[in-house]
């Protein structure tokens, strides 16, 4: 029985330890699509954690070889899709050949079965809020799939091999899972808390300039409206309503400042949320129609949550809003519910706008930036800091000329 553990525990060593190092060298998110060149580093990283597997396999019994190769393989198609998964499953079928034996065709076609199986529950996986549920399907099909062929063509195993095998290998399997998404959970709150150290830095500034810049300001524009309604200059007269907005645009550029750093009371309530997102919709609706936008809602159950109204419906307008200013040639801009994490609530909208790059997705509520001709990017920041002091998260999910797909995840009243 030890023959058979110890090599069991050097390689589950082996796919834990290229986990902590696939994700030093790209953070595991679930927030922004992944790159091309990410999904080739997890398909080489699993690739190399089957072949280290394979070089350390259980005793081989009659020229069988057993270890835990198809577990870096499921798990990376499970999280990563077909390509990361196809290109480890390839690595593994040629060194098995290349391995040979009697038995070589027995891995091949176990290797197969592992890709297609985790690749059938894939999109499912990535879409579940309760990941271990799909991902326990998804496990339990390949064991009965694994059983059923081994018993028919490698039918001299003793009985204790299928214990000190089949139990770490499950194990192992839903080990992986729970360290990544525990890395997931991990690397959201690093850029959390990097993200408001950057809100704290901006709160310091707008507190120390806010007022002695606002004050010059209302002071110059009263001056220009009150020269420009007794001259007969006619350029004075031009352009003095230029000269307003733009000192309006400031004010309000201050305004936002300074609500980054000293926001509103929030009192946190009951509040229906297809009440809240039918009221935004009234308001915004016609904006909608002015740029030959269709806003639909799907929000049809009385779900209460636990936020502030006047702060949820301003973060409701200007997400949607944002979504109207993406679409440049008419299109639409739907919002649906769905249930998401235990006590939480998804409102998910979605525009068919210009849609976003990666690099822009990664700088979406940073100080100053901003997709747009006109803006500062603070509309986003502030909503970013309400949506976090009612206890709530925000997610965005781009791809250019294909839209954005915002979700806001809220408390749901106990």
């Amino acid at each position: 029985m030890s023959e058979l553990i110890r090599p069991i525990f050097v390689n589950v060593s082996i796919i834990v330890s290229l986990t902590f190092l696939a994700n030093m060298i790209f953070p595991f998110n679930h927030k922004r699509p992944r790159t091309l060149k990410e999904n080739l580093f997890f398909g080489l990283i699993g690739s190399i954690a089957a072949i280290l597997c394979m070089i350390y396999p259980i005793e081989a019994l009659r020229s069988t070889v057993f270890d835990l190769r198809t577990v870096p393989l499921m798990v990376i198609t499970l999280y990563a899709g077909l390509i990361p998964g196809s290109m480890c499953a390839l690595v593994i079928i040629l060194a098995r050949l290349w391995i040979g034996g009697e038995y070589a065709w027995v891995g091949v076609l176990l290797t197969i079965i592992a890709l297609l199986t985790a690749f059938s529950y894939a999109s499912l996986f990535r879409e579940a809020s309760k990941k271990w549920k799909p991902a326990l399907v998804a496990g339990l099909l390949y064991f009965l799939f694994y059983i059923m062929i081994i018993n028919m063509y490698v039918d001299f195993l003793p009985n204790s091999f299928y214990v000190a095998y089949f139990v770490p290998f499950y194990i192992t399997y839903f080990l992986v899972l729970f360290l990544i998404d525990r890395l997931i959970q991990i690397n959201m709150q690093l850029d959390e808390t990097i993200y408001l150290g950057k809100l704290s830095i901006l709160g310091q500034m707008a507190a120390s300039i806010a007022h002695e810049i606002r004050n010059p300001l209302t002071t110059v524009r009263g001056m220009i409206q009150f020269i420009s309604d007794d001259t007969e200059d006619r350029q004075l007269k031009q352009y003095a309503p230029l000269l307003i907005e733009e000192m309006d645009r400031s004010n309000k550029i201050i305004s936002d400042y300074l609500a980054l750093i000293k926001p509103n009371e929030m009192t946190l309530n009951q509040i229906n949320l297809k009440k809240v997102v039918e009221d935004t919709l009234a308001l915004l609706s016609p904006l909608g129609v002015y740029h030959n936008v269709i806003i639909t809602s799907e929000v049809s159950h009385d779900k209460y949550v636990k936020a502030d109204e006047h702060h949820l419906k301003q973060c409701l307008i200007n997400l949607i809003k944002n979504g109207i200013e993406a679409i440049e040639e008419g299109g639409t801009i739907s919002i649906k519910e769905k249930l998401s994490s235990p006590g939480h609530i998804d409102l998910i909208i979605t525009d068919d706008g210009k849609g976003m790059t990666t690099k822009e997705l990664e700088q979406i509520g940073l100080p100053f930036y901003t997709t747009k001709t006109k803006g500062t990017g603070l509309g986003t920041m502030i909503t970013y800091k309400l949506i976090q002091n009612m206890k709530g998260s925000i997610f965005y999910k781009s791809f250019p000329e294909k839209g954005t797909t915002v979700t806001l995840r809220l408390p749901l009243m106990k």
